[in-house]
């Protein structure tokens, strides 16, 4: 624990100081701060929004991209913000350099310290209390200064004042309103005039080892308090920590029937609340706020409750608690549509499973035809620490949609990602309806093909899941009924030209038989039928993507945007000979050239016997067995690029294991391989029956073979056999017992239950050798989406 408070920014002559990861939130408003103060601040950033560099640079800010050392070069004091890792050179060479160096809850204290500050603190909460406690003074017209973890449009930012004349010695009488973070024990540094407790709970075991830990830090706060410590009487713990180490000064708000000031609810509405209000036992009056959920009453309690200890009266206060409660903070159920719009979308900050129960309720308060949830947990230690609570909190809703944790600071060893989430869902509750994601982008074209009226979407979660509610407020979502690619492709294209057909499921085009929805399925009747399909999409900007025989695709459940095209018919299925050399096309199957072939007495494939797929999938994945691969055979290939069609000699190109270099971006139409004549059909065919008793026997499986490649150092199957894999099953998606480098689909299983179980075995093998094993089945990972030819 924390036992000395750092050096205080705000006692020390302003100089230069430089703040690491300035567009945070917290760190931006002691950015602000410490300019107030006099300093001359800088400050760098990984991701930096235009519009806070704009306001940054009109103060006299100066920010820059990324972290490096060279900021130092004019710097008295670093400030950085939870999200810098420890190990980042511009740190190390700040403490080396013996610069003070202070982490943003550090310098925030100090603040907190030298003024008549209102500290709100707690587990869940603390930001919608901290913003209706400013506004309340404001409202009762006081003038604090604030320094928020988030704010509301009448705030305008989540630090200040803005505008105006600043006394910049900060005197101690000035009221200020901050919001004191736990989660790295710095709130231990606090000396607060008013500190409010809105609750403990266990979290933030990142850095607590354990509940002991998390209510050491919050009474020490308790300690340093000059004035009132304000609390709620419904939490037990938060009681319990304030009872114990402070016999006065103490001020409980809350439902509970011993609070001091407490709130009786008459009345629960889908945007306000019905209040009889008691202070002391005497009934204040009936009140009613504009807010919805019990747990936003709590809020707005926690917040008069604290302005009242100040000694503000009690009457003042009530006739202003409306009005400052009057809007919530960005992302605290913030509407991302019309409260009236036939598919509404709300986007929420809960990460904690608490926090998604108090969201839900508010969100059942608006009486939705059907709740769908999109989720993206935060930090993989709290996923892995809370992982059953999560369960239990998103039980029961219509639909649930998981991305990838957002890591912040984190290393995912800490923890566990999304994927264990979607097993643990998928084991209590098989009939609930949840969706593995692996990015926003497939989420967004998810929700805008199956959003139908009466939706609610819950846009959850703490990362990067916002941009997915700003697309929605920029675009709104529509009810899904007809299909505009579709009906654009058909007026251009006859039947005669491409078979299309609309809303194809993914499944027909995957040997896993799983997959949700292509927009358009389009087989070109010929090359140049081809070429102008592929030349529309791309001036249309449609996605296209090649799939042949389906023996290595994998589909996301989410469905795929844009056409999945197949390379079918006499057009790509053509083969001939001209002496040694035969060129088929690449739609003809693996098993259809190697009976030709065998027929005409052409040695050399043989060890591709058993392997499924097309020759065009065959060739851009350089497939084989057997320490050999085709691409030893292929002498050149025809392709068509950017609208061109073009003949390529095989010197053109590198091929690797599982890889050829150069194919990327171009669509492999036929390929020619130098097959001499001359051995027997009969010795080619045995040859080829004793390369398919080598064959792993996976008859009856849904099955792609192989899922990652072979490292050089490390056999795949191999390690995942000793780390016990063949036991390993997520919903209906299970390792195969005959090799634990194989997964197969039963008849329950989708395509989420299969990307959940590859990515924890890529992260088996990850913790166990340090070797990141790429899958070979095309489609599981993010970068493969847009996928040109697959087997």
């Amino acid at each position: 624990m924390l036992t000395t408070p750092p050096v205080n920014l705000f006692l020390l002559p302003p100089k230069r100081v430089h703040i690491m990861g300035i567009c945070g939130v917290g760190a931006a408003g002691i950015a602000w701060m410490l300019h107030l103060r006099g300093w001359k601040v800088s400050g760098c950033d990984r991701h930096i929004p235009p519009a806070m560099k704009k306001f940054f640079e009109r103060h006299g800010i100066f920010v820059t991209q990324d972290h490096n050392p060279a900021h130092l070069t004019e710097c008295d004091a670093l400030v950085y913000s939870a999200a810098v890792k420890a190990d980042e050179p511009e740190l190390i060479m700040a403490r080396n350099a013996g610069i003070p160096v202070l982490s943003r809850g550090e310098c925030l204290a100090g603040w907190i310290g030298v003024l008549r500050t209102i500290a709100v603190c707690g587990t869940h909460g603390k930001t919608t209390t901290s913003c209706f406690t400013t506004r309340l003074l404001q409202c009762i017209g006081q003038a604090p200064f604030w320094c928020l973890g988030g704010y509301t449009s009448r705030l305008h930012t989540n630090a200040g004042p803005i505008l105006g004349e600043y006394d910049c010695s900060l005197q101690p009488e000035q009221i200020a309103v901050a919001e004191a973070d736990e989660s790295d024990g710095t709130l231990a540094y606090d000396y607060p005039a008013v500190t409010v407790i809105t609750n403990i709970d266990l979290d933030h075991l990142d850095h607590f080892q354990n509940a002991e830990e998390i209510e050491q830090c919050f009474t020490s706060v308790v300690e340093h308090t000059k004035e009132y410590v304000v609390v709620c009487a419904d939490a037990p713990r938060a009681m319990r920590v304030v009872t114990r180490c402070r016999n006065g000064a103490i001020l409980t708000y809350g439902f509970n029937e011993s609070a001091m000031l407490r709130a009786e609810v008459q009345n629960r509405l889908p945007d306000s609340t019905d209040l009889r209000l008691w202070l002391h036992g005497e009934l204040l009056g009936e009140i009613t706020l504009p807010i919805p959920g019990d747990h936003n009453v709590l809020n707005a309690l926690g917040a008069m409750a604290a302005v009242l200890s100040l000694g503000f009266p009690v009457h003042e206060l009530i006739k202003a608690l409306p009005q400052a409660c009057s809007e919530l903070p960005k992302r605290r159920f913030q509407w991302m549509t019309p409260q009236t719009a036939s598919i509404r979308a709300v986007i929420d900050y809960a990460h904690h499973p608490a926090e998604i129960q108090a969201m839900l309720s508010m969100a059942r308060l608006q009486n939705p035809k059907r709740l769908r949830i999109v989720f993206q947990p935060h930090r993989f230690s709290r996923t892995l620490k809370f992982l059953d609570e999560f369960v239990e909190a998103l039980r029961g809703e219509q639909e649930v949609i998981l991305l990838p944790v957002y890591a912040a600071s984190e290393d995912i060893h800490k923890g566990c990602d999304s994927y264990e989430l979607y097993a643990a869902i998928r084991a209590a509750a098989p009939e609930q309806q949840v969706v593995l994601a692996r990015d926003i982008h497939e989420v967004l074209h998810y929700l805008r093909q199956s959003a139908q009226e009466g939706d609610l979407f819950l846009i959850v979660g703490a990362g990067d899941v916002e941009k997915i509610g700003q697309q929605i407020s920029e675009n709104p979502l529509q009810p899904h009924a007809d299909n505009p690619t579709y009906a654009q492709l058909s007026e251009c294209f006859t039947s005669e030209e491409v078979c299309l057909r609309p809303n194809e499921s993914l499944a027909k085009h995957t040997f896993f038989r799983t997959g949700g929805i292509a927009e358009v399925y389009a087989e070109p009747r010929s090359i140049a039928a081809l070429v102008a399909l592929t030349l529309y999409c791309k001036r249309k900007h449609i996605p296209i993507h090649l799939a042949g025989g389906g023996s290595n695709s994998w589909f996301s459940d989410l469905g795929l945007p844009g056409v999945l095209c197949s390379l079918r018919g006499e057009a790509f299925e053509s083969y001939q000979a001209d002496g040694e050399i035969v060129t088929a096309g690449a739609g003809m199957t693996g098993a259809a050239l190697l009976s030709q072939l065998e027929r005409e007495g052409r040695s050399g494939l043989e060890f591709m016997q058993g392997i499924p797929g097309t020759v065009g999938g065959w060739t851009r994945m350089n497939a084989g067995a057997h320490q050999h691969a085709i691409w030893e055979f292929i002498t050149a290939v025809r392709v068509l690029e950017h609208g061109r069609i073009t003949h390529i000699t095989a010197q053109n190109f590198t091929s690797g294991y599982r890889s050829v270099r150069g194919l990327d971006k171009m669509i492999v139409l036929a390929v020619s391989f130098r097959l001499p004549t001359g051995t027997p059909a009969e010795t080619i065919r045995q040859t080829r029956e004793a390369y398919a008793q080598k064959r792993i026997p996976l008859a009856g499986l849904n099955t792609c073979g192989s899922l990652f490649r072979n490292d050089s150092s490390c056999l795949a199957g191999a390690m995942l056999d000793q780390l016990g894999a063949k036991q390993w099953r997520i919903g209906d998606a299970f390792v195969t017992s005959v090799h634990a480098n194989v997964i197969a689909a039963g008849n329950a299983c989708n395509g989420s239950d299969l990307l959940a179980l590859m990515q924890r075995m890529r992260h088996a093998l990850k913790t166990a050798t340090q070797i990141d094993f790429i899958p070979e089945i095309h489609g599981f990972s993010a970068e493969s989406k847009n996928i040109y030819t697959s087997l």
